[in-house]
């Protein structure tokens, strides 16, 4: 799992910001945004980073194989929350995704989230499209894993 000290530097080129306005629908009964809030916020981060930094999958499924968050601090609504998003390890088949979740008041959560690559046909992992690992592999960020 991510920890704070392992955190990349997050104004890095390789990085990809997604803001987002926190909604009272958010909410859990303590008046916190809800964990199932933050895994939508990684969720979000994800899906625009695979649509503004990655070639087309070229009928290439993706799926998402492992999620952990580490919560380390309350996010309250009203407020505004950036999620940022970069690629770590690159296997064969897989590759992680480590993410930080930045609210009004500091980080509020570290994600790690292991995707995998499927054959459409076989619906079994399969390597990505070559341009999608080289794209993949020039993104990744040395030491954020």
């Amino acid at each position: 799992m991510l920890n704070a000290p392992t955190l990349p530097d997050l104004d890095d080129a390789s990085v990809h910001w997604v803001e987002d306005v926190l909604r009272y629908a958010d909410l859990d009964p303590n008046r916190h945004v809800n964990n199932v809030a933050f895994a939508a916020l990684a969720e979000a981060g994800r899906v625009r980073f695979v649509l503004d930094r990655l070639p087309p999958l070229d009928g290439a499924l993706v799926v998402l194989a492992r999620l952990a968050i580490d919560f380390r601090a309350e996010l309250l609504f009203p407020g505004r929350v950036r999620t940022a998003t970069w690629v770590g390890r690159v296997g064969r088949t897989s590759f992680t995704f480590g993410q930080a979740i930045v609210g009004d008041d500091g980080l509020a959560a570290t994600v790690e989230a292991v995707c995998v690559t499927l054959d459409p046909e076989t619906r079994r992992a399969a390597p990505p499209p070559d341009a999608v690992r080289a794209a993949l592999e020039r993104l990744s960020l040395t030491g954020a894993r």
